[in-house]
C-alpha cells in the first residue's frame, strides 16, 4: 500500500543514498509546454541534507529543461526505484532551487575536490511530501557500472577552456551558450555560469563516473573493501538468484495463505 509522509523517514535515507539511478520530473506552467523527465546517474550525485532538504549535482546535457522549469515555477519530483532486493518506489515532492556554477551556494555544496566534469549547477530541493509505494511490477536489473562517455566528453571541453582562459569555442562555457540558454519551450535556462571568470576544473578522482566522493572506485557496484572480503573467503551476495528466489517464494507463500484464508471464509458463509 502507498504511504505519504511530511518528511523523509529516517530508515529510507540510507537506501536513497545507495541508489545508482534516479529520475527528476518537472513541467512548465503552460498547458502546451513539455513535461520533462530526466534520468540521473554518476555515483554520489544525490545527497540528503535533512529529512526535508536534498540536493544533487547537475551535469551538463544537451538540454536545460529541469533548470528552466525550476526557474519558472520550482515544482519538482524525484523518483527512486529498487531494482534488487525488496521492491520499493520512493517519490520526493518539493520545490527546487538552482545554484549555478560559480555561485557561493554552488561552491559551498560542491568544492573542487567533489566537482564532476561538466557540472553546471547544484539543484536543492525542499521536500514537502514523500510518497512510498510497492514497486511490485518493477523488474530486476543488474547494475554493471556507470557510463563514462559524458564525463570524458566534458573533460575535453573543460581542457579547452583551461587552455584559453574560458573563452574557447570548443569549451564548456561555449557549450552552455549554445545548448543551455533556453528550454525547448523558450524558457530561460543558464543565467550566470557562462560569465563566471574562473574556468571549470575538477580533481582527477572525480573524472571517473564510478568513483565515490571519498575516492573509492566501485566497479560493477563492488568496492575495494567488498572485493577484499571476497578474496579472504567472505561471501558477497549481489543480485544473487538465491536471494531473489527466496524473496519470490516468500511473496508467493504469503499470497497463498491469503487466498486460503479467503476460501475458508467463503466456505463458512456458504
Amino acid at each position: 500500500m502507498g504511504k505519504f509522509y511530511e518528511s523523509i523517514p529516517p530508515e529510507i535515507i540510507p537506501w536513497l543514498s545507495k541508489q545508482e539511478l534516479f529520475w527528476v520530473a518537472t513541467a512548465p506552467l503552460s498547458p502546451e509546454g513539455h513535461v520533462n523527465v530526466s534520468p540521473k546517474g554518476v555515483r554520489d550525485s544525490f545527497h540528503v541534507i535533512s529529512p526535508t532538504r536534498v540536493w544533487y549535482q547537475d551535469l551538463t546535457g544537451s538540454g536545460v529543461e529541469t533548470i528552466s522549469h525550476l526557474r519558472e515555477n520550482g515544482r519538482v519530483t524525484l523518483m527512486f526505484s529498487a531494482f534488487e532486493g525488496p521492491p520499493r518506489i520512493v517519490r520526493l515532492f518539493g520545490r527546487g532551487t538552482v545554484h549555478e556554477f560559480g555561485s557561493p551556494e554552488y561552491d559551498a555544496l560542491i568544492p573542487p575536490e567533489h566537482r564532476r566534469p561538466g557540472s553546471r549547477a547544484a539543484i536543492v530541493i525542499d521536500v514537502h511530501k514523500v510518497g512510498t509505494s510497492c514497486g511490485y511490477a518493477v523488474p530486476y536489473y543488474e547494475f554493471k557500472g556507470h557510463r563514462q562517455i559524458l564525463l570524458d566528453y566534458f573533460i575535453k571541453r573543460e581542457h579547452a577552456d583551461q587552455e584559453d582562459g574560458g573563452r574557447s569555442e570548443k569549451g564548456l562555457k561555449a557549450y552552455w551558450i549554445e545548448k543551455n540558454m533556453r528550454s525547448i519551450d523558450g524558457l530561460p535556462g543558464i543565467a550566470h555560469a557562462q560569465n563566471v571568470e574562473r574556468v571549470p576544473e575538477c580533481h582527477e578522482d572525480m573524472k571517473r563516473a564510478d568513483t565515490s566522493e571519498n575516492g573509492e572506485v566501485r566497479e560493477n557496484g563492488v568496492g575495494r573493501t567488498e572485493k577484499a572480503a571476497v578474496a579472504n573467503g567472505g561471501v558477497l551476495v549481489k543480485e544473487g538468484l538465491e536471494r531473489r528466489r527466496v524473496e519470490e517464494w516468500a511473496v508467493a507463500f504469503a499470497l497463498g495463505l491469503a487466498v486460503a484464508a479467503i476460501y475458508v471464509q467463503v466456505v463458512r458463509l456458504v
